[in-house]
Formats: structure tokens, C-alpha cells, sequence
């Protein structure tokens, strides 16, 4: 049976953020850590990034939170190919990131754990974002139609 996550502070994730060696040290051992973000996804809760480390491999995820947040907003990545494209996407163009096991993750080690935190949240924060600008793209295009379709009928003034 795995061992329970120890919740970390917000002072101790910034600290292991910026490369604290106190905090970067308890990555060079077995280790299981989860921290709140001050991140939102938005209507569902915090960010939450979960830290497993075997000593020498540093696992960095978000538990399977994403995709589910994805597809309570109807943005299923199995349904929906331009959205599941952007995400292999966003995730191919940051070194170690992955999908697997229906969460997306990270891998690096000890040593790199600051810089590649920074840039989880960013992906993590990236790929939430994308629930906006699927709106955007939908009422760009509406409005596109109806530039087409010229002004309605009650507006023809003959």
C-alpha cells in the first residue's frame, strides 16, 4: 500500500520552487508531498501538485485533477481532437511532461526540481486556460457568421 502524501505549506512549495537546498534535499530520498497552489481551477478548487520521489526520479503531477476539470467543462480530450492536439502539444514543448494514467505529469530529478515546478504550473495553467480561449474561438467564429450573413431582417430599413 502507498504511503499517504505529506500536504506541504505554501512557504515550503516557493521554497522547493526557487531551489531552497533544505527542500530540495528531501527529494534525494523516498519521498511523497502534495502542495496547494495559489492557482484555482476556476469553480472547482486549487491547484494542487503532488511531488513522489524514489532518491534519484522526481514525479510531479496534478493527481488526474486536470482531465477531469477538462471534461466538467465539456472539453473531453477523447471527443475533442483540436483541444486533445493543443495538449500533446503544450506537453511535448516542456521536456519530461507526459500524459499517463489519466493525469498529466512530469518526471526530472533532485536537482531540477525548481525550474521544472515553475514549469508544471505553467503547463498546468496553460491547458485551464484553454477552456477560455475555446470560448473565444467559438464567439470569434459566431460572430464571423453573422458578418456573413449580413445585418438581421428588423434592421433592413426598406
Amino acid at each position: 500500500m502507498a504511503h499517504p502524501f505529506e500536504r506541504l505549506s505554501l512557504a515550503e512549495f516557493v521554497a522547493m520552487c526557487l531551489g531552497e537546498a533544505a527542500q530540495v534535499d528531501r527529494l534525494r530520498r523516498e519521498a511523497r508531498l502534495a502542495a496547494e497552489t495559489p492557482f484555482v481551477y476556476p469553480g472547482k478548487g486549487p491547484v494542487v501538485v503532488f511531488i513522489q520521489s524514489n532518491g534519484s526520479r522526481v514525479r510531479l503531477s496534478e493527481g488526474g485533477r486536470l482531465l477531469r476539470y477538462l471534461e466538467s467543462q465539456g472539453m473531453d480530450l477523447a471527443l475533442d481532437a483540436v483541444l486533445s492536439k493543443t495538449v500533446f502539444h503544450a506537453l511535448k514543448e516542456t521536456p519530461g511532461a507526459g500524459v499517463g494514467n489519466g493525469e498529466v505529469y512530469l518526471d526530472t530529478d533532485p536537482g531540477r526540481v525548481a525550474g521544472a515546478l515553475w514549469g508544471f504550473v505553467q503547463v498546468i495553467l496553460e491547458i485551464v486556460g484553454l477552456r477560455h480561449a475555446k470560448y473565444k474561438d467559438a464567439l470569434v467564429r459566431l460572430s464571423r457568421v453573422g458578418d456573413l450573413a449580413g445585418p438581421p431582417p428588423w434592421d433592413d430599413p426598406s
